[in-house]
């Protein structure tokens, strides 16, 4: 989602500037706050919802940034590269 990956931008905007930062611990805490278990009549009722599943907010929004897939050493034919051609760029 656009709001997701926008504050996912200025997260990593702001992380540029801290020594130190602990990239590992910012991006596991992200998948952590959004971990789920549905059941497939829940699952399924969210097709319909505005909002992206929880593994979206997730995946699709990491995907698009250089610092994730950078500091994780992902490269083309890993699961969550995503070519640049098709990342959304957010700022």
């Amino acid at each position: 989602a656009g709001a997701d990956m926008g504050g996912m931008r200025a997260m990593l905007l702001i992380a540029a500037t801290k020594k130190d930062f602990d990239y590992d611990t910012f991006f596991r805490s992200l998948a952590d706050v959004w971990f789920t278990k549905q059941t497939l009549q829940k699952a399924y009722a969210q097709i319909n919802n505005e909002h992206p599943m929880s593994y979206l907010r997730v995946n699709g929004t990491l995907q698009q940034f250089e610092e994730f897939l950078n500091f994780y050493g992902i490269t083309e034919g890993d699961g969550m590269y995503l070519a640049p051609e098709d990342r959304v760029a957010i700022w």
